[in-house]
């Protein structure tokens, strides 16, 4: 059992990358703005928890520090890389219990935003990215694994942003013998409350080709601005379905120079 949940890699996998903005919309949905050329953003999964419960069997994952580096190339496309430095799973079943912790894996990905609309506020971006088997201890799968994010963003009446995405992902099948597709969508809706503080809503849902059950999810969280530069971000999901993890718990620190 070396294979983390993919729901649970979606959310250790930082998405999000925006530097246009004092506070990001949420922590899954990608949004469209790209990192400036010369400047950087550093976005960092302070502690990442899942919980899962099935009849007989308990799982549990921990993530610290996974880790995204990203700057821009041109005014509208940017290059990131990602580190997970350290996961950690624990399953519990009949009695018996094993763990499993060590490295995670690298990321490389790369933005760039095609469409951009100054009268409705609406952009789109594509986001291609790869992900590199570095992982040690039995926390991944050993595989080469990539696909494709569309984003969206706009600005909604009342102060309101909505921002959405659809992923196309490959992963590596239980068996290790071929790929399965993965289809993840999310939305999300966020609005400032202060000047210091923001809140955000979001939904996801993920299906395999793999024969697992579709995965739905809902979050809320919030943020909060402690510097210019820099701000924290907190986030909790529920599972919706037999797919999903139960509970999710992000705290996520961003800083950007």
């Amino acid at each position: 059992m070396n294979r983390i949940p993919p729901f649970f890699r979606a959310l250790v996998l930082p998405l999000g990358l925006a530097l246009g903005a004092t506070t990001l919309p949420a922590q899954i949905t990608e949004w469209t703005t790209t990192v400036k050329p010369g400047r950087f953003l550093v976005e960092v999964d302070a502690i990442s928890l899942s919980i899962d419960r099935e009849p007989g069997l308990k799982y549990t994952a921990f993530g610290a520090a996974s880790t995204f580096l990203t700057t821009g190339l041109t005014a509208n496309w940017d290059i990131q890389v990602g580190a997970e430095f350290f996961l950690s799973q624990k399953f519990d079943a009949a009695g018996l219990t094993e763990r499993q912790s060590g490295v995670g894996d690298m990321y490389v990905r790369t933005k760039w935003r095609f469409y951009e609309s100054e009268d409705t506020y609406t952009s789109v971006a594509l986001l291609p990215y790869v992900k590199l088997p570095t992982n040690s201890g039995g926390v991944g799968n050993g595989a080469v694994e990539g696909g494709l994010i569309i984003p969206l963003q706009t600005e909604l009446t009342g102060g309101f942003k909505f921002a959405a995405m659809g992923r196309l992902s490959f992963l590596r099948n239980d068996n290790d013998d071929g790929y399965d597709t993965y289809w993840f969508a999310s939305a999300s809706v966020s609005r400032p409350i202060l000047s210091a503080i923001g809140v955000y809503g979001e939904a996801t849902v993920a299906k395999s080709s793999g024969g697992a059950p579709w995965a739905g999810a809902l979050g809320v969280g919030a943020t909060l601005k402690i510097a210019e530069h820099a701000w924290w971000d907190y986030a909790l999901y529920r599972g919706l379905s037999s797919g999903a993890t139960d509970w999710n718990h992000v705290l996520r620190f961003n800083y950007r120079f």
